[in-house]
């Protein structure tokens, strides 16, 4: 059946308001269906029509509107919005339409999907593939409609939930190029996350750098500004806070600067021209910043023209995490609450200094972001070393230690769960770390507090670990 030959005996029923933003969108459309033989129907949307000139049957009330969707055949066609917003006689049209399935009407919940839609019609010359298309995204907007009535408010885990997820794009591959991989967003997630950030220059980021970027982005959301973190694998390689963005750049960088090359930078404060040289002079590869501080920081980061550059909002803790495994889903609220001073316990003989209880906070905000087994050596609010998921935390000990070297005499260390051996304390003390943080709640804590006594170094308690897969 030709394109033509389907308009001419077809029944077009708008149920859309008359304050939507479609309508004036629609209404050439419209126009051109009736050339072809249509007939339109509408409700309340018929004044605004007629003031265009569009020949239309009105249905005055809900009750003639619903009659009209009950009457609709195979042959006809449905536009009606089905978000969240939608009233009841749209939702109920639809619901109809899908439970009629090949009997039912062609169903448009996008109203500015009509062009694209006559136009397939056009080539395509079936309808069974126009349809099944046009279902699946009906089937798709009354689920999300219907999502908020599912989930019970009242519990952080819900018996039940409905979770609507739609394609926002495509990646040409995932974690690997033999994977296939593409992003979806929650249909009511009130915030777009990473995936709502800009690309400034270069290529759209993979998903490999969009872990990366959402990772740092997670991190320094916990520090002040102005803040930095460098980031490889999701894991960070430095992370400083100073004066200035420039000065926390330089200190993270400083972590490691071998590592440093081609890795993803985060910052919690805008691009300004100086920051902008180091980045152009270097080998990294992405940066996300919430916005360039002037024109001259665009210019020069335009020198690397292959650097991708994004600016995104600050994070924000998503309600859930999601976690898949074979066959389930796992759901966890997301790991947020950074304690205070006043929560801290301390164990020791001796007490931290003021600027040794600050580093420990920061080194507290920094190693939660850490794949477990975690160690983080800093001094003067940026890491010194960093050791990062491993089996055995002596050996994350020993990481973070080897790579802050000297500078690790004076600093602080902070791991992400208790000691279950008291040997990587004596390390860190041999390495010359003044004071340690730590959830505590070992068997072998006892252990832990005599040898962090023996060598004078003061240790704190949070009570709250932070293990991260």
């Amino acid at each position: 059946m030709s394109e033509y030959a389907t308009i001419s005996s077809m029944r077009v029923l708008l149920l859309i308001s008359p304050e939507s933003p479609a309508l004036a969108g629609l209404t050439p459309i419209l126009a051109t269906l009736i050339a072809r033989g249509a007939t339109i129907e509408a409700g309340s949307a018929t004044p605004h029509l007629r003031a265009e000139e569009i020949q239309v049957t009105e249905h005055a009330d809900e009750a003639g509107l619903e009659q009209a969707a009950a009457s609709l055949t195979s042959a006809d066609l449905l536009i009606a919005p089905g978000g969240a917003e939608a009233p009841p006689v749209a939702i109920v049209a639809i619901t109809r339409a899908l439970l009629a399935a090949e009997n039912g009407p062609l169903i448009v919940v996008d109203p500015t999907a009509i062009g694209d839609l006559l136009s397939d019609m056009g080539t395509t010359g079936s309808l069974a593939t126009i349809r099944s298309e046009l279902q699946r995204a009906a089937a798709l907007a009354i689920a999300a409609h219907v999502a908020p009535l599912v989930r019970d408010s009242e519990s952080a885990m819900p018996a039940r939930d409905v979770i609507v997820l739609e394609r926002i794009r495509t990646f040409g591959h995932g974690e690997n190029q033999h994977q296939a991989a593409a992003a979806y967003r929650r249909v009511h997630a009130k915030d777009a996350g990473i995936m709502g950030a800009r690309v400034l220059q270069g290529q759209e980021p993979s998903l490999n750098d969009l872990l990366d970027l959402d990772a740092g982005a997670r991190l320094v959301a916990d520090l002040p500004t102005p803040s930095i973190a460098l980031i490889r694998h999701t894991d960070p390689i430095g992370v400083a806070t100073a004066e200035t963005a420039l000065g926390a750049l330089t200190r993270a960088i400083e972590t490691d600067a071998v590592a440093s090359s081609g890795a993803t930078i985060v910052f919690n404060v805008p691009i300004d021209r100086a920051v902008a040289a180091v980045i152009a002079s270097g080998t990294f590869e992405s940066v996300l910043a919430p916005g360039l501080a002037d024109d001259g920081a665009a210019e020069t980061l335009r020198t690397r023209p292959e650097l991708s550059v994004v600016i995104g909002p600050a994070h924000r803790d998503t309600e859930l995490d999601m976690i898949g495994v074979s066959g389930a889903v796992l759901l966890q609220t997301a790991d947020t609450g950074n304690i205070e001073r006043s929560q801290l316990r301390v164990v020791t003989e001796r007490r931290p200094t003021l600027d040794e209880l600050t580093d420990l906070l920061f080194s507290w905000r920094i190693v939660r972001h850490i794949r477990s087994n975690a160690i983080v050596v800093a001094r003067g609010a940026a890491t010194l070393g960093i050791g990062a998921a491993q089996v055995n935390r002596r050996v994350a000990v020993d990481i973070a230690l080897n790579q802050a070297g000297e500078r690790a005499r004076g600093a602080v260390m902070a791991s992400d769960a208790y000691f279950p051996f008291a040997e990587g304390i004596a390390a860190a003390a041999a390495a010359g770390i003044t004071a340690i943080v730590q959830p505590g709640g070992s068997r072998r804590d006892a252990a832990a507090i005599e040898i962090a006594d023996r060598h004078g170094i003061a240790m704190v308690f949070t009570g709250r670990r932070h293990y991260r897969r």
